[in-house]
């Protein structure tokens, strides 16, 4: 039985063994999510790149120059493995079948140049805590329909997230995982295949 971990570093170790399984999948895309509010993702991104980096070459994206500049400031060793989506997709990098790709904090205002760099890159990319579909598109638009057949190529790596009154937990490949919160301790109360709706929750806690 899977426990929550007790604090952010035992996470991260559940992260790390999550996205080895991964290295051994047939699958070529995932996602990585921490649900916490005030989080360093830039520390999260660096410490799964430390961990990637000793199976393959490894690169880190982002959305902008700023964040890129930041990062390579922050991260000098690697400041070469760091990029934009857009300068990784124009970058032969693109075509490293056999690297690592992990992109940080997308967001759907990025998705013009996120989904072309992922449709171009073939290798392994994990997707740290991403919004990919945005609420404000029309329903029944073509770039709505877009965006969801996109999103159902990424599967769940990692996801981590408190509830009121219990936690939603899920390291791949096992299943996702609810726990309910009673006195300061979790105990766990039901596992699902796929990710449960809030009424599902809802309904077990």
């Amino acid at each position: 039985m899977l426990l929550l971990p007790k604090d952010l570093n035992n996470a991260l170790l559940d992260m790390e063994k999550s996205c080895l399984s991964n290295l051994n999948s047939q699958d070529y895309r995932f996602t990585i999510d921490f649900r916490f509010e005030g989080l360093k993702f830039n520390k999260i991104g660096f410490r799964l790149y430390d961990f990637l980096s000793n199976h393959n070459n490894t690169f880190l994206t982002y959305s902008d120059p700023g964040a890129v500049a930041l990062a390579q400031r922050d991260y000098k060793e690697i400041k070469d493995k760091i990029y934009t989506f857009k300068s990784f997709n124009d970058s032969s990098n693109i075509s490293n079948i056999d690297s690592i790709l992990i992109s940080m904090l997308p967001q759907p205002y990025d998705f013009d140049s996120f989904e072309p760099m992922c449709e171009n890159y073939k290798g392994k990319h994990f997707s740290i805590n991403p919004k990919f579909e945005d609420a404000n598109i029309g329903i029944g638009s073509v770039i709505r329909e877009r965006r969801k057949s996109f999103v159902k190529t990424w599967i769940n790596s990692y996801f981590l997230q408190p509830l009121n009154g219990g936690a939603l937990m899920r390291i791949y490949p096992n299943n996702w995982m609810l726990f309910k919160e009673k006195d300061n301790k979790y105990f766990f109360v039901k596992d699902f295949e796929t990710k449960p709706d809030n009424e599902t929750i809802f309904i077990n806690l």
